[in-house]
């Protein structure tokens, strides 16, 4: 099924070939400005509305690992097969923009997600959740070697350095960060929606990193 999603902003023609050449292709509706967003808002909502064609990757790589979230938790309820989701944020967000600029923590996720898929298995599912978070969907895995998965993911963080952008006549800085991992497992009694096991394992990464971050908070009971 298409998935129909409103740019605001201009879309170049070579992106939308390629989303529409993806597996089930992409409905692209571009808009020049908030008020004309209105008008497509209110004549048929969209799957998905973006800020600018750069977003596009991410919002579209999210939907998708949304679909596989729901499809692989159906199976894991059904077949009481062990099922374990992964949500990795990079620790202290607001205190890397103020230091280093938003870019920063952009640039440490891109950073981090390209190691990931290096060190990942095939069966394995990566993607953006947010600004500073990733989502790693682990099939087949308990909680057990999620946690051995979320350790490795750490040690693999503390070796990410990226660069700050230059401003007001500074010159670029080398940016590091910590990262906090939530990790929950399926089936599990009171987590009956794809939804709320995605909510648990982040309720999971806040409380971790509410605890001074750099660590694995499990969900147990």
């Amino acid at each position: 099924m298409s998935v129909r999603v409103l740019v605001l902003g201009p879309v170049s023609d070579d992106v939308r070939a390629a989303l529409a050449a993806l597996p089930g292709g992409a409905e692209i509706v571009a808009t020049p400005d908030a008020h004309a967003a209105l008008a497509v808002l209110a004549a048929a909502p969209p799957d998905l509305l973006v800020e600018g064609e750069h977003a596009l990757g991410a919002a579209l790589s999210a939907s998708a690992f949304k679909g596989a979230l729901a499809i692989e938790f159906a199976r894991a309820m059904r077949y009481r097969h062990p099922l374990s989701l992964l949500v990795v944020g990079i620790d202290r967000e607001t205190g890397i923009v103020s230091s280093h600029g938003e870019g920063s923590v952009h640039r440490l996720r891109e950073s981090l997600s390209a190691m990931l898929r290096r060190s990942l298995r095939q069966i394995d599912l990566l993607a953006p959740l947010g600004s500073a978070e990733l989502a790693v969907l682990l099939p087949e895995t308990a909680a057990s070697g999620a946690r051995s998965v979320a350790e490795r993911i750490r040690a693999l963080a503390a070796r990410v350095i990226v660069k700050s952008a230059p401003g007001g006549g500074r010159p670029s800085l080398p940016v590091k960060a910590s990262v906090t991992v939530g990790v929950c497992d399926a089936p599990r009694d009171g987590v009956t929606t794809p939804e709320a096991f995605l909510e648990t394992a982040r309720a999971a990464r806040r409380l971790g990193e509410d605890a001074g971050g750099d660590r694995t908070e499990v969900v147990t009971g």
